[in-house]
């Protein structure tokens, strides 16, 4: 488990124990993301990105390179690079579970029994989650465009993030703003 124990919301190792990794990496950043003729890990690949850092974080490791060359061949796609989620985590084999907390206006064939799409939840139940050792893939803006990064942890009302873009950690509030004003949607991954 991430999070065996908790001061202030965050054990002393949660946050560190998520690989940061930058879709920006030479190794990858210019590989085509999934099937589009334009796009590439490096200028669109944060949710690929964000999903090879939870996946490596619950012990299985991956790099973005690796799982888009999986989810590719695999159907993880969809409008060439318009990641899966759920796809996303199968190619841990049970090992990564993921769940949507809140998704806005998702297209009907996406949705999932699970899904809240009404409101954002609240800061708390993120927290909790946190807590329990699972991870949180939340959707944010960077220079007004849809950016994913990695919530790992927290004290109090501070969010850690892992950010694929700056392939840095950082917080929440320090790049994006609090929570209720920078996060537009959630994800849960939990171990299998």
């Amino acid at each position: 488990m991430l999070s065996l124990c908790t001061t202030n919301g965050i054990s002393a190792s949660a946050a560190q124990s998520v690989p940061t990794i930058s879709q920006r990496s030479g190794s990858w950043a210019r590989d085509a993301l999934g099937s589009d003729p334009v796009d590439t890990i490096g200028s669109s690949g944060c949710a690929l990105t964000a999903v090879a850092m939870v996946s490596s974080a619950f012990g299985q490791q991956t790099t973005p390179a690796a799982l888009n060359r999986w989810l590719t061949s695999h159907g993880g796609y969809i409008e060439n690079d318009l990641l899966l989620w759920r796809q996303a985590t199968a190619s841990t084999g049970g090992a990564v579970r993921w769940r949507w907390l809140h998704v806005p206006g998702i297209a009907p064939q996406l949705r999932t029994d699970d899904q809240n799409i009404e409101d954002l939840p609240p800061a708390s139940l993120v927290e909790s989650e946190l807590d329990a050792g699972n991870l949180v893939v939340a959707e944010v803006r960077l220079q007004g465009g849809m950016h994913f990064v990695v919530l790992t942890g927290h004290s109090g009302d501070t969010f850690f993030i892992n950010d694929p873009w700056y392939g840095d950690r950082t917080t929440l509030q320090a790049r994006y703003g609090s929570y209720r004003q920078a996060v537009h949607s959630a994800q849960v991954y939990t171990r299998g």
